[in-house]
């Protein structure tokens, strides 16, 4: 099950001269493709008398979700490399825009290739990258007399609790990521002996879900 994706944790920029030419990327986090449109046209503000801004990117766990353009480079020269950067480095919801003010000498369709890749490839390799994992909440209602074997258990499993409603019953909100779910419900059950009662929602889409990030 994949449960869990590599990104990059904030804005990254580099610069690279090549004959001439500058190229300076940016890297953005972006949780889909909705943001992106906002962060291209900040882009080509910040920098309005440059000759191209290519871009490109992927969003979503699966990898579907992607685009690139080579805003009037010649076709294939740069937003594909940028692209091609971007699963070099194993990432998603990533957004990668390369900025180019032209010093004069042409560099080939072969050579914008390489460059836009190398621009592209330094400033995600520059960028602080973090693993986010997908869960899912889930609601447990048990008698006091399980408490310390099933809190061993969330100790041990490195679940976190989100809340503690206990009144009559003892009741906890977790938060279980995606691959340990079923693993979890069967030791609780086991522990309990079937008392448990264990309440967790249909399964949250891409855009809806819980992450938490871990900077590697």
């Amino acid at each position: 099950m994949i449960d869990s994706f590599f990104t990059i944790e904030k804005h990254s920029t580099s610069e690279i001269k090549v004959n001439k030419s500058t190229f300076i990327a940016q890297a953005f986090p972006i949780f889909s493709q909705k943001e992106t449109a906002g962060l291209i046209k900040k882009v080509k503000k910040q920098y309005y008398d440059a000759s191209h801004h290519p871009f490109a990117y992927r969003s979503g766990i699966d990898g579907t979700n992607f685009r690139f353009s080579d805003d009037g480079e010649p076709s294939g020269s740069s937003g594909k490399p940028i692209l091609e950067a971007i699963d070099k480095n194993d990432l998603t919801n990533v957004l990668v825009i390369v900025t180019r003010y032209f010093g004069g000498i042409k560099l080939g369709v072969g050579g914008l290739m390489r460059v836009y890749f190398k621009s592209a490839d330094v400033c995600l390799r520059s960028a602080s990258i973090v693993q986010k994992f997908i869960t899912e909440e889930m609601n447990l209602e048990f008698d006091y007399k399980y408490v310390n074997v099933i809190m061993n258990l969330m100790q041990a499993e490195k679940i976190k609790i989100v809340e503690n409603n206990s009144g009559e019953k003892y009741r906890l909100t977790l938060e279980v990521r995606l691959s340990k779910i079923e693993k979890l419900k069967q030791e609780l059950i086991s522990l309990t002996s079937g008392k448990v009662i264990i309440n967790h929602p249909i399964p949250l889409i891409v855009a809806l879900i819980k992450q938490t990030a871990k900077v590697l």
